[in-house]
């Protein structure tokens, strides 16, 4: 019975982070969408450039595969954006 329970719940563990993981990558893609359709908007030349960093930044993230950091970026995105 023990046992039953310890599988049950490394199963319930290993799952948790392939489920978050997939959510930063979509929201990762997402992200880079939003910044690719700000970049053909018209913006003050300090915005641009910061959204420029932001899309090499999350595209190499996204090569990698480093969903947290490509999240970052896009928070910088987002933020250059509200000022």
């Amino acid at each position: 019975m023990l046992r039953s329970v310890l599988l049950v719940a490394l199963a319930a563990v290993m799952i948790t982070p392939t489920a978050v993981l997939a959510d930063s990558k979509s929201d990762c893609q997402k992200g880079l969408e939003m910044i690719k359709a700000e970049l053909r908007k018209k913006h003050p030349a300090p915005v641009m450039a910061t959204l420029r960093k932001a899309l090499g930044g999350a595209e190499n993230e996204v090569r990698e595969e480093d969903w947290p950091e490509c999240m970052d970026y896009i928070k910088t995105a987002r933020a250059a954006l509200k000022q």
